[in-house]
């Protein structure tokens, strides 16, 4: 083994009995400090999560409400027929619905 090897290994083993609490013989565990590992990044990650689930609920309500970008007698053609840009964004979902209804009435879609 080279020399960086066993420095890493020896990194390894020195890390794996920091997070360990020993007990000396004779001595009970609840005396000592409590020994339970607590996983904070898991703890962490899950907060954030939550946070992250609210605040797309809370946009996902805000979207139902808006006005469809698409107006409702708007065809393929007006629609995808140039290369120019949209004055605004379309929103997928809506976007996708609008195709559907096109293919269906075409046929292409079952």
């Amino acid at each position: 083994m080279d020399n960086s090897a066993v420095q890493s290994q020896g990194s390894i083993s020195s890390i794996s009995t920091s997070n360990q609490i020993l007990v000396p013989h004779g001595a009970t565990a609840g005396a000592s400090v409590s020994s339970e590992f607590v996983n904070h990044g898991l703890l962490l990650w899950n907060q954030t999560r939550q946070n992250w689930i609210r605040n797309k609920r809370s946009d996902s309500r805000a979207q139902q409400i808006q006005e469809p970008k698409i107006n409702w007698n708007a065809t393929y053609d007006s629609l995808l027929g140039s290369n120019k840009l949209f004055r605004q964004p379309i929103p997928l979902p809506e976007m996708v619905d609008f195709l559907v209804d096109i293919w269906e009435q075409e046929g292409l879609y079952d």
